[in-house]
């Protein structure tokens, strides 16, 4: 049987578990296979397994981590044996280079980038889409909770999402109150921050807050979280109060029913004007913020006036 034309993949990006997926689907298909990285990958041995035929014969997968000097790769990879698919893995790669050119042309990229944080909605269809592969349905709440308890790691979430659709048995559904039961923390989830400044509870804020910054959480990004949910808070108070069903609101301003929901819960906390000003307080942030000076103190000055009581400039 003759064998088939070299493939070759570039998996890259800082979603570590879905590239290492990825790779086992990949790997599900070999027989032969090599691993190269940083400590036996030179241009000598990527030589000797890009050119040479499995001793085994069959086809054959070489996994190359973590390339050094990616564009003098190049040369060798014009070689490669009949029946041989490279998959070359990096947490980045220089998309102006030499080499992401070459792979892109001769190849395929693939980037397997980590949900933001305001990307809720879409982590919570990766939780339910998994869930499903399971052969189980999960509830838009219970995908929203798990996220709140675990956090955003995929390699958590997917442990957590085996556990529960062992814990349900014959039952169809994974319900709220078994994530409740069985999920176990993970990191301090940017949206447990959202639901404290919604309770306007400045102690847990700043707690919260702490966690978040020493965790390295981009404030850039959780700048923008926080305007994400005072812009949505706006446009409900904003509706007369027999439109604001969040099935209606979440039709109307395309968003989530479940936020929505968690929003709604908490505007009687809130006036008009006082959401405005929050804007405009997020936005005089953001340029402090820019300064790069004492922004921990700044971004801990700013949770602190968005937990103010409710009715300090008037209004409705």
């Amino acid at each position: 049987m003759q064998a088939s034309k070299p493939q070759i993949f570039l998996f890259h990006g800082e979603e570590d578990f879905l590239i290492d997926e990825k790779i086992r689907e990949l790997k599900a298909r070999f027989g032969n296979q090599e691993t190269l990285d940083s400590e036996n990958l030179t241009l000598e041995s990527l030589s000797s397994a890009l050119c040479s035929h499995s001793l085994f014969g069959g086809e054959k997968l070489i996994e190359i981590r973590d390339a050094a000097d990616q564009d003098e790769l190049i040369s060798r990879l014009e070689n490669i044996a009949p029946g041989t698919t490279v998959v070359f893995r990096l947490p980045d790669v220089d998309k102006r280079s030499k080499f992401f050119k070459w792979v892109d042309a001769h190849g395929a990229v693939e980037e397997f980038r980590a949900f933001a944080p305001w990307e809720q909605h879409e982590l919570a269809g990766w939780i339910k889409d998994r869930t499903r592969r399971g052969g189980k349905k999960m509830s838009e709440g219970a995908a929203r909770l798990l996220i709140e308890i675990c956090g955003s790691s995929l390699r958590l979430l997917a442990n957590e999402i085996e556990k529960l659709i062992t814990y349900v048995g014959e039952r169809e559904e994974v319900r709220e109150e078994d994530v409740e039961a069985l999920a176990s923390p993970g990191e301090i989830s940017a949206f447990a921050l959202l639901d404290a400044l919604r309770a306007k509870d400045l102690g847990r804020s700043l707690s919260l807050f702490q966690v978040l910054a020493r965790n390295g959480q981009d404030l850039f990004s959780l700048l923008g979280l926080i305007a994400t949910q005072i812009r949505l808070m706006l446009q409900i108070k904003s509706l007369p109060e027999r439109e604001r069903e969040p099935g209606r609101v979440a039709r109307v301003v395309r968003g989530s029913p479940y936020f929505i929901r968690r929003c709604s819960d908490n505007l009687g906390r809130f006036t008009l004007e006082e959401l405005k000003e929050d804007l405009s307080r997020l936005a005089e942030t953001s340029l402090q913020l820019k300064t790069g000076a004492q922004q921990p103190v700044v971004f801990e000055l700013l949770l602190a006036s968005l937990c103010l009581p409710a009715g300090r400039h008037g209004g409705n």
